[in-house]
């Protein structure tokens, strides 16, 4: 299908800001790495049955490196940078994260020419120049009320850290994807995501005890299931589909939509203030990331 990966990496932007909105919300009531296993446990229960719908097996005749190289994607992307993303989330809110989130496309860029090949031009690197300069203007907006100064600066050094680790998940699993089923591929990664997630949980009283308590409310629920379905199942399906079926660098800057649409439903959803400083670093990302697309 033409355009199949474009489709899917924009779909995977509009799935996980929805994803984002209703993450913000749950991370009011879960710790974020009780959300970040709530979500992927919802996420590999959903995907037994898509498995089952498109007739792949649960563990295909693959080579032992393909395991190997998925369970550390996993570890990184899932275990450690969803981790950090909801601790830099609960931070810096919604809005300030979509600013945030900015840093994925120069990241992707550098790390997909380094290891992948792909070459970045000057229009390239003037759009990475735009979208980090956006990163410090979103970054010295107004201050929202209960968040400090500190707050800012560790969030986004917290959110940067995750979205560069993201972005290695991805980088090293190119080869195994490009020969890979999609569907399985995002179920091994999940499933090894899980597992770096468990101990990390359960081992630790606190944490243990936190998250079953978490699991009893049904507020909880109501609001991180559909948010698990969205920016978990959805987004990371489409997001590895994605890379699977067009050039890295398209499929990221698709993936890089993501920012205005959180920016724009935080405004709408969470009331979160638009400031024009707010506004202008999203304006700067995206001059950036459109002279990225067409470098």
């Amino acid at each position: 299908m033409i355009f199949l990966g474009e489709i899917l990496a924009l779909c995977a932007a509009i799935f996980w800001a929805i994803g984002v909105i209703l993450f913000k919300k749950s991370g009011e009531n879960m710790a974020p790495l009780s959300l970040n296993l709530f979500k992927n446990i919802i996420a590999m229960i959903l995907f037994i049955p898509t498995i089952l719908l498109f007739s792949e097996t649960f563990i295909p005749n693959q080579p032992f490196s393909s395991w190997l190289w998925l369970g550390l994607s996993g570890i990184l992307g899932i275990t450690l940078a969803d981790t950090l993303f909801f601790i830099s989330l609960n931070k810096l809110g919604a809005g300030l994260v979509a600013v945030v989130d900015t840093s994925y496309a120069p990241l992707l860029l550098t790390m997909s020419y380094i290891f992948l090949g792909e070459r970045m031009g000057v229009m390239a690197l003037i759009g990475a120049i735009l979208i980090t300069f956006a990163l410090i203007v979103g970054s010295i907006s107004k201050l929202e009320p209960g968040r400090t100064r500190k707050d800012i600066v560790i969030g986004t050094l917290i959110g940067v850290t995750g979205i560069f680790t993201m972005v290695v998940s991805i980088i090293i699993i190119k080869d195994v994807l490009n020969r890979s089923p999609l569907i399985w591929v995002s179920a091994t990664r999940l499933f090894f995501g899980i597992i770096g997630l468990i101990p990390i949980i359960f081992l630790n009283r606190t944490r243990r005890q936190r998250f079953l308590s978490n699991l009893k409310q049904s507020r909880t629920w109501k609001i991180a299931v559909p948010a698990s379905f969205s920016g978990s199942f959805l987004a990371m399906i489409c997001w590895v589909g994605g890379f699977k079926y067009t050039d890295v660098s398209i499929a990221g800057m698709l993936n890089q939509l993501s920012t205005i649409f959180i920016f724009i439903l935080a405004i709408l959803l969470l009331k979160e203030p638009g400031s024009w400083k707010r506004v202008l670093a999203i304006v700067l990302a995206f001059s950036g990331a459109f002279l990225v697309f067409f470098r």
